[in-house]
């Protein structure tokens, strides 16, 4: 089949025209048009629940997880406010704890896109796909039996509906924020975003009538997102693997995360100091004279503090040879048998996955 037809919607010109919704006036006709043909459409969103967070209009506070260092997701079908990492629930309060001030929902996840898209069109169904709808009753195989079999218009939801599926009928595919993880900090975040982007956009288009694809972001020039809404794979791969040599990422060079976590913050960053400075100690001498190694940090994760566990990083940028996988694992194995460390755990991850 040939490739869907790709737009890109630029969604600083949206709010310049008052346009604050997370669906551009483009995707809104769009829709329009594909279900007056009798056609269906996926849009994609990868961030559950309705909003990011509450905040409050006067101090600009907003409700933060007491055993994470993150805000709390507002989930509207349950009036309440949720965390993402520890799974920490409580009733959305009306008014801002700190100093009583009205509180205004911030940012959009696909419970928000859903009722925001359903008020648009009033007499349209739609599927939501996420972690928030999936459970052992309403299994995945049977909200898409229904999407296909019952042609429900309009299929929205997270990674869920980015890969795998083959609907003939779907002829549009919607990215609702197309950058949000281009900025995630991780070494693959450009691969990610391409990855995910193209996947997502092949949904369109399987059957006999030809598909498009609306990307909706705030860098429309940005060239991940051109690359990927071209579909050149050839393209990107060049202009990462210089990326990635400039950098020295993985695969010209390897990242080694060494993860410390406890419930003393005190005594979780001086243990991981310690860690660094007999690293580096060990390094001066003449057996790794060889070894092209640089810490960096130790710093707080993204996510400082999970399920009441601070959490710090020292980062290596390095060649992961032989004799430094040795040394890495013996003093891990000195670290977890001093007693100035107990109650804080280490581990180590190479070139991992991890945000």
């Amino acid at each position: 089949r040939a490739l869907p037809k790709v737009r890109i919607v630029d969604m600083r010109e949206e709010l310049k025209n008052g346009n604050d919704s997370v669906f551009s006036y483009d995707l809104r006709e769009t829709i329009d048009k594909t279900h007056r043909a009798g056609k269906q459409s996926i849009l994609f969103l990868n961030r559950r629940g309705n909003s990011r967070a509450l905040v409050c209009v006067e101090c600009g506070e907003a409700p933060e997880c007491p055993r994470c260092s993150s805000r709390l997701t507002y989930h509207s079908a349950n009036e309440r406010l949720m965390c993402h990492y520890c799974g920490h629930s409580v009733a959305a309060p009306e008014r801002c704890p700190s100093c009583s001030g009205p509180l205004k929902r911030v940012g959009t996840g696909t419970q928000k896109a859903q009722q925001e898209l359903q008020e648009l069109f009033p007499d349209m169904e739609i599927v939501r796909m996420d972690a928030d709808t999936v459970n052992a009753v309403n299994t995945h195989e049977k909200m898409l039996d229904h999407f296909r079999d019952d042609r429900v218009p309009v299929l929205i939801g997270t990674q869920m509906v980015a890969k795998g599926l083959n609907f003939p009928d779907v002829t549009l595919v919607g990215v609702l924020d197309a950058d949000r993880e281009l900025y995630s900090g991780s070494y693959r975040a450009a691969e990610n975003t391409f990855n995910m982007l193209t996947q997502v956009v092949g949904r369109a288009g399987r059957g006999d009538a030809p598909g498009e694809a609306l990307v909706q972001t705030l860098v429309p020039n940005h060239k991940v997102i051109e690359l990927a809404a071209q579909q050149d794979y050839d393209g990107f791969f060049e202009l990462e693997q210089e990326m990635r040599r400039i950098q020295e990422c993985p695969p010209f060079g390897d990242l080694a995360a060494i993860t410390f976590l406890g419930q003393e913050e005190a005594r979780v960053l001086r243990g991981a100091a310690k860690f660094r400075d007999s690293l580096l100690a060990c390094l001066k001498q003449p057996a790794y004279s060889g070894e092209n190694c640089r810490a960096l940090g130790p710093a707080p994760c993204a996510v400082p503090k999970i399920n009441y566990n601070f959490r710090y990083r020292l980062t290596l940028r390095c060649r992961m040879t032989r004799p430094l996988r040795q040394l890495i694992a013996h003093l891990l194995r000195q670290f977890m048998q001093d007693k100035e460390n107990r109650g804080v755990s280490a581990f180590v991850d190479v070139n991992g996955l991890d945000e």
